[in-house]
């Protein structure tokens, strides 16, 4: 079959994750980078809520609110660095940029309570604590030519010129940045649990997006069903295991318990403690990037296999709360792989399209041959049906992701909108009580496993 091209000017961002190795002076200066940001931020949500409390609570006009918060004053990057000289050792434009994050969160906050805002409810700002052991900062205008990769070398304003490693791979992000006509947009500096530090850095470029309009080829279509135990089971019959995927959480569960069983037997406050937190930390680090990888190698082959790819929208919060089998579904990390495959199905190399179904479309229980609507497969020990229609037998897993492939090919290059019917918020209701009320759920559905990561 022939394809059409498409071609759309658009801009690309692409970040590039670099494990940095700063001397002791760098060491230094960046965990002071980390308290005056947190100091910072922290002040700035202070002021706001005792502004509130002391003046917008007294006032009951919304529209003199208004005024007020637009003639509210708080303590600029200057003024702190006035009343705070340690401040001027630190760059300026990190401090801004902490500035910057609170005022965005009490946006996102106001614009989720009033219903502006898509998605999960924000709850308000919290202040930071630097007993969290996961801290970044971001520089917003760093140089263009910051990264220097023939020497192992990242520009960093302040910290001058910090070493970095990489396995020298120029495939995928790394050559999209030294390709060169690139802009560099921020360097984020992140240290985690594991006392490792990163740069994160941000570009940007025009590029032509060039796809093939899909014409029907079924063999290039496939779709996805959610398995906690296989991670997926695709219309073909296969499943991630087939192409190596490992449930980490329980592959590592046996040393990763022991590590905190060490850590729960140490005396708080100590060092001996702060080691064990480490050793835990590095463990929970290699778990999570062993995952990690995995679902980037398994995205890559798809988007590169397949031109449209059929996938569904679960609510896996909302069924983890009542499914004893939650830990397994928070594993998977299968929200981590969805994003991750609509991004890269968007590159221009990738000739792909991803389809996701409507959260209520019950692929589970329509008969792929004849369309049938078999509302007894609401119930999840169900594993296999056959059809009193046309008499088709069917595996459940394997009938589910056929029908999403199907419902791919019909709506590929239209998207499907989502809707919330009454029926379909009191089917979801009734799956997540048969999942709490089964005791057999938990042993049907395996021990597979989620949750996300950087």
């Amino acid at each position: 079959m022939m394809n059409k091209l498409v071609a759309n000017a658009e801009k690309q961002h692409r970040a590039l994750k670099l494990r940095i190795y700063p001397n002791p002076e760098q060491t230094i200066l960046i965990n002071k980078t980390f308290g005056c940001c947190r100091q910072i931020y922290n002040n700035r949500l202070f002021e706001r809520n005792e502004f509130y409390q002391n003046v917008i609570k007294n006032e009951s006009d919304k529209n003199k609110q208004k005024e007020l918060w637009k003639k509210a004053h708080f303590s600029t990057e200057k003024e702190m660095k006035a009343k705070f000289p340690y401040m001027t050792e630190v760059s300026a434009q990190a401090l801004c940029s902490a500035t910057m994050f609170a005022e965005i969160a009490y946006k996102n906050f106001f614009s989720s309570i009033k219903g502006n805002r898509a998605g999960a409810k924000v709850g308000k700002p919290k202040f930071k604590s630097k007993k969290s052991n996961d801290f970044s900062y971001r520089e917003c205008n760093p140089s263009e030519k910051a990264l220097n990769w023939n020497e192992r070398k990242v520009k960093v304003p302040k910290l001058g010129e910090v070493k970095f490693r990489h396995s020298g791979n120029k495939k995928g992000k790394l050559d999209f940045f030294l390709r060169g006509e690139v802009e560099l947009k921020s360097i984020t500096i992140r240290k985690n649990p594991a006392n490792e530090y990163y740069a994160v850095l941000l570009s940007e470029r025009e590029y032509c997006h060039k796809k093939k309009i899909y014409e029907g080829d079924e063999s290039q279509a496939i779709g996805l069903d959610f398995s906690p135990a296989d991670f997926y089971i695709d219309s073909d019959g296969s499943s991630g295991k087939d192409f190596g995927y490992v449930a980490q959480k329980q592959a590592n569960l046996k040393k990763l318990t022991k590590l905190q069983r060490r850590l729960m037997r140490k005396q708080i406050s100590s060092n001996n403690r702060e080691k064990a937190r480490v050793k835990v930390a590095r463990m929970e680090h290699y778990i999570a990037e062993c995952r990690n990888d995995w679902i980037e190698k398994e995205t890559k082959r798809l988007v590169s296999s397949y031109q449209v790819i059929g996938i569904e929208d679960l609510n896996l919060k909302g069924m983890m709360k009542f499914s004893r089998n939650a830990k397994n579904y928070g594993d998977a990390s299968w929200g981590n792989f969805t994003n991750k495959l609509l991004w890269k199905a968007s590159l221009n190399e990738n000739n792909c399209q991803i389809v996701k179904a409507d959260r209520f479309f019950a692929s589970s229980q329509i008969c792929h041959c004849c369309g049938f609507k078999n509302p007894i497969t609401k119930n999840l020990n169900i594993r296999s049906w056959t059809c009193p229609e046309c008499g088709a037998e069917h595996i459940r897993d394997v009938n589910a992701a056929i029908n999403l492939k199907m419902n791919a090919i019909k709506n590929v290059g239209q998207g499907v909108s989502e809707f919330r019917s009454v029926e379909g918020v009191e089917d979801l209701a009734t799956l997540a009580l048969q999942i709490g009320a089964s005791e057999e759920a938990e042993n049907l559905t395996g021990d597979g496993q989620n949750v996300l990561t950087l």
